[in-house]
């Protein structure tokens, strides 16, 4: 009894971790000092078609738009003219 018990537990075990979601998406980092940097999304391989991005400009300023799905691309610039230090 106590055997059918175990692997009755051990199966139901099983199937709860089958049905837990995946980990939350992870936060975009921040761009290096004197940067601007950001993700475009494409909806093909050959990244002809811009669907969505995520950027920041060297204002600091967060563009975000679209889908941010599909092909992505990491991109990153050195700004012309940096922000001053506050």
């Amino acid at each position: 009894m106590i055997r059918r018990f175990l692997v009755a537990a051990t199966a139901a075990a099983g199937i709860g971790l089958a049905v837990v979601p995946a980990a939350p998406a992870q936060a975009y980092s921040k761009c290096p000092a004197g940067t601007e940097c950001g993700w475009e999304y494409f909806s093909d391989a050959a990244h002809t078609h811009l669907q969505g991005l995520h950027t920041t400009n060297c204002d600091g300023v967060v563009l975000d738009w679209g889908i941010k799905a599909g092909y992505s691309v990491y991109v990153q610039d050195t700004c012309q003219n940096p922000p001053n230090p506050v």
